[in-house]
């Protein structure tokens, strides 16, 4: 998913969950919930989709999304293929680190790279936006990078938009806007 596009962190905001788009899952794949032992299994799907996440682990797992298993299953999800492998994951969070407030966070998206560009991200994230609603969340956030020109499109579908928290993020916004999809206003 990287480009020739600076590395600069961003920061998403969608303000009305209620108006993601919902796609569905394609024929022959299913979506799952996190069971018990799964660290493992994310953690092979992070390090499969970018060859520079060999820091990933489980412990950096449990360390970003702390909670017993019950907990990690209302909110990791796993997209598993027609052959009943794991091949992407996304996790439906929540934090106050947006802006003071509980608000739902998008986080850990991932989809091992032989699958990418098939648009498998967008049922994905669908099912990650109805599990924030289903837990009452209105608002969302996530973080990414200007490198990842596919992961802002995607994102921009379905109603994220940009948070600059500076003029240096406003200005790596405006240099990526002509590479993207969908207008933007920084």
């Amino acid at each position: 998913m990287n480009d020739s596009s600076p590395l600069t962190d961003v920061w998403m905001i969608h303000r009305d969950l209620s108006q993601a788009p919902d796609f569905p899952i394609p024929p022959g794949y299913t979506m799952r919930h996190y069971r018990e032992g799964d660290a493992e299994t994310w953690v092979r799907i992070q390090r499969a989709c970018a060859d520079d996440l060999s820091f990933i682990t489980a412990e950096h797992f449990h360390e970003d999304m702390p909670g017993d298993a019950a907990h990690l299953a209302e909110r990791v999800l796993f997209l598993v293929d027609p052959s009943g492998q794991d091949i992407g994951t996304i996790v439906a969070w929540n934090d106050s680190k947006f802006d003071g407030r509980d608000i739902g966070r998008i986080h850990w998206v991932a989809i091992v790279a032989e699958a990418q560009g098939h648009g498998l991200s967008k049922p994905m994230m669908s099912a990650a936006c109805n599990v924030l609603r289903t837990l009452n969340y209105t608002e969302a956030y996530l973080e990414t990078h200007t490198s990842l020109i596919p992961a802002l499109n995607l994102y921009l579908e379905f109603g994220f938009r940009p948070a600059p928290r500076s003029d240096g993020v406003r200005a790596a916004w405006q240099a990526v806007a002509p590479r993207l999809k969908f207008p933007i206003n920084v």
